[in-house]
């Protein structure tokens, strides 16, 4: 079972960029009015009470899927760096597997077409291994896209996981074209030197 891996220095994020003013900023508050379900007949995706927080609404997932079961009808346009930052929380409670509950987030070059980049996720062989331990994390990053200079999110519970429907959750997703500063230029593209992606299939028989 593929899934796509990127090989990004994630010290990059730590140089400060400024962020151009275009891009996406959701906190699930008002719904999923700017995205779009793989089956919206029958949604794989849901706006859901914080299991930490009741009075926070957040994205959990009603089953398992792959590809990408939600993904934002915006994209985010970039000649250069893109960041993305958004919090996670896993429940191993629920019976899945610690570690590996199927949370993953990335782009795509389309809404359910074209090109996957994927970019945290807690089954290994992404930038960023999210952490199911019961708790709200936070993380950051900036990176060089390799499938194009517009950029949809794309978030799932993936089926190939050891998780079950409902244990992962996502809030507070922001992506923007990050400009470098001036000084980190350099060191930013030294640390994406060598970003290669291993697409996984898109489809499934």
């Amino acid at each position: 079972m593929l899934r796509a891996a990127a090989v990004v220095a994630l010290a990059c994020a730590s140089q400060a960029p400024a962020f151009a003013a275009l891009g996406i900023a959701e906190d699930f508050q008002t719904g999923l009015g700017g995205w779009t379900d793989r089956d919206p007949r029958s949604p794989e995706s849901a706006v859901v009470a914080d299991p930490l927080d009741a009075g926070n609404s957040v994205l959990s997932f009603l089953r398992l899927g792959y590809g990408g079961s939600l993904m934002s009808n915006t994209a985010v346009t970039s000649s250069g760096l893109f960041t993305i930052s958004f919090d996670y929380l896993g429940q191993p409670g629920k019976g899945g597997v610690a570690g590996n509950l199927g949370g993953y987030l990335g782009v795509s070059s389309g809404v359910f077409s074209g090109s996957e980049m994927w970019l945290a996720g807690t089954g290994g062989g992404t930038p960023i291994d999210l952490i199911d331990d019961g708790s709200w994390h936070h993380y950051t990053l900036t990176f060089q896209s390799t499938i194009g200079q517009s950029l949809h999110v794309m978030i799932e519970d993936f089926d190939g996981s050891g998780g079950v429907a409902g244990d992962v959750y996502f809030d507070n997703v922001r992506i923007t074209s990050a400009v470098p500063e001036p000084t980190s230029v350099a060191m930013a593209l030294a640390g994406l030197v060598g970003l290669a992606v291993v697409r996984r299939r898109a489809n499934r028989a």
